[in-house]
């Protein structure tokens, strides 16, 4: 037999389920639109990876030095705390001069705002 209380614990459950799926229905649109561009930061990384393949380590660092400021003054370095973290070991590794070094972290670098551009996956 029904009772009282089993109905009203029911209807709860009901109201509650309603209301997530009416909002995880909304989740990726919001996923989509809280992707930041990061082409600038691409682009950028990618000149001082050219600057270091030219050897011109002092350009390169000095293309990292904006980018960092580009980076730092949009406030992703709190937003993305990992690719802010791999962007500080590229700008070191052009600091020192160590050309195979620099590339291998401006590639990683690249590749983590890469993974970070595309939208998540349904």
């Amino acid at each position: 037999m029904l009772t009282r209380t089993f109905l009203e614990h029911a209807l709860l459950a009901v109201a509650v389920f309603a209301m997530l799926c009416a909002f995880t229905s909304t989740l990726p649109a919001a996923q989509k639109a809280t992707t930041p561009d990061l082409k600038p930061y691409q682009t950028m990384a990618q000149d001082a990876l050219k600057l270091v393949t030219a050897k011109d380590m002092k350009g390169a660092s000095k293309k990292m030095d904006e980018l960092e400021q580009k980076w730092d003054a949009s406030g992703l370095n709190q937003t993305l705390p990992n690719i802010d973290s791999e962007m500080d070991a590229a700008k070191d590794a052009v600091g020192s001069g160590d050309a195979k070094k620099a590339t291998a972290e401006l590639n990683t670098y690249l590749d983590l705002l890469a993974r970070a551009s595309k939208p998540a996956k349904k």
